[in-house]
């Protein structure tokens, strides 16, 4: 599960992965990562033991185990988090924004400034996330990045997007957000059976297409939108397979 969320987060790289503590403690110190998702209970030592074993100038460790007695125990060992089970993707980005809080903002204790230095090259914190991160598969969701926060979005949700140079207005049917990105690349993200590009301005969801009357598109919610000349074959194509 954990290695599925890494997958999902651009600026996470999994590097390696045991179900033996002690394979993962020669992992840790060969490959020397930034942060490490810990369980507790494990084959030939606990994850509490496999801490005592690490150098002072650890990796950030966030603990995950579905006992939440365990709690106590694992803030006196200073972890940066401590997920229980079943652990959701919204508390796992929780859990890896309070690394950057942590871990970039002051030393780990007993950390060396050359092991801060090298983190803090990276810089790779919800703040400097990349403008977009996608899901596995086109149509379960969108992680997108608005100002300095990650938004959820299911393409469905979508009523339309607006293009504004490098900047998108995705229009929901109760707010709007703006994000830095290019028309091109959203489009790439979004399920193509169930979005149009209708103009270069503009992609619209299918569903919220209300009526067509010349070039141009009525939504629901009453938002008129110019079809581009050389989009309306592509457009009324589209549309034509869902005619009765």
């Amino acid at each position: 599960m954990i290695e599925k969320y890494v997958q999902k987060v651009p600026f996470l790289e999994l590097v390696g992965s045991t179900e033996s503590a002690t394979d993962a403690l020669f992992l840790i110190r060969d490959v020397k990562p930034e942060i490490v998702f810990l369980d507790i209970e494990m084959p030939e030592m606990t994850g509490f033991e496999l801490l005592k074993l690490l150098p002072a100038t650890r990796p950030a460790v966030i603990m995950i185990t579905a006992d939440p007695s365990y709690a106590l125990e694992g803030y006196e060992h200073e972890l940066t988090d401590y997920l229980l089970k079943p652990v959701s993707f919204e508390r796992f980005l929780k859990a890896v924004n309070k690394v950057d809080s942590v871990r970039f903002q002051k030393h780990l204790p007993g950390g060396s400034e050359t092991t801060h230095e090298s983190v803090s090259s990276r810089k790779e914190s919800l703040e400097h996330l990349p403008d977009t991160a996608f899901s596995g598969t086109r149509n379960d969701f969108l992680l997108l990045k608005e100002n300095k926060k990650l938004i959820k979005v299911a393409p469905s949700e979508i009523h339309f997007i607006e293009g504004m140079r490098d900047y998108l207005k995705l229009y929901w049917a109760d707010r709007v957000a703006v994000i830095h990105m290019t028309m091109a690349k959203i489009e790439e993200a979004l399920p193509p059976a169930q979005f149009l590009r209708v103009n270069r301005s503009y992609i619209v969801n299918k569903k919220v297409i209300r009526e067509i009357e010349g070039n141009e598109i009525t939504t629901n919610s009453g938002r008129k939108i110019p079809i581009g000349v050389t989009y309306r074959a592509n457009v009324l194509a589209a549309l034509q397979k869902n005619r009765i």
